[in-house]
């Protein structure tokens, strides 16, 4: 009987320790995120030459609380996380996304670029940045080309024109843009875009949502 007591002390002995070393890694992990998040906003502040005064002022909240958050000795919810990257015009997703957790780069692979179908003489690249939700997209127009049909859907998207004229249609309204011009606009709105002209030309676009 003492063996058997013996043996079942010494299981939950081991239960305990897992149970011990479960938490402490979780807490070491709670904190290394803690200090990637005071990483980031300290990084993003400093670049645009802002004091913590000044982030403390235009998000509401306490300048005591912002330098503890950078030092990452405290934790922060996600409402008041929501106003600082509102302030640092992101949202989270991009915000802790701008990080130094991958110190190599990250090449797109051939799977990643897809061309696709968006009417005659337009040719459509669009890439897929590896870890990111966003999308790149090159596009040639020839002469008089157009995309065959509307676009519709979650983000924002960029376009920049790299040579020739385009116009932009953004809710049946015309856009047009010379080489160098480069609009922003919600894509939840119907858009598309054609080339006028007699010569052919080129844009570079940028989209956080993936399209359909």
């Amino acid at each position: 009987m003492c063996s058997e007591h013996k043996v079942a002390g010494l299981a939950d002995q081991k239960k305990h320790s897992r149970a011990m070393q479960a938490a402490k890694d979780a807490k070491v992990s709670a904190n290394g995120m803690l200090v990637t998040v005071g990483r980031i906003l300290k990084r993003m502040r400093t670049q645009r030459s802002l004091t913590i005064r000044d982030v403390a002022r235009s998000s509401g909240l306490s300048a005591s609380f912002l330098s503890a958050v950078e030092r990452g000795e405290s934790d922060i919810a996600l409402g008041r996380l929501t106003r600082i990257a509102e302030f640092f015009d992101h949202d989270i997703g991009s915000l802790l996304g701008y990080s130094d957790r991958s110190a190599h780069p990250n090449f797109v692979t051939k799977e990643d670029r897809t061309l696709i179908n968006r009417g005659r003489g337009v040719r459509y690249e669009s890439v897929r940045l590896p870890g990111l939700n966003f999308e790149l997209e090159f596009i040639t127009f020839a002469p008089k080309s157009k995309f065959k049909d509307e676009l519709s859907h979650e983000g924002i998207d960029v376009l920049l024109v790299t040579e020739g004229d385009l116009t932009l249609v953004v809710d049946g309204v015309d856009y047009p843009m010379q080489a160098g011009a480069c609009a922003v606009f919600s894509a939840h709105h119907p858009h598309k875009v054609r080339n006028d002209s007699s010569l052919a030309a080129t844009a570079v676009g940028f989209t956080t949502g993936r399209m359909a």
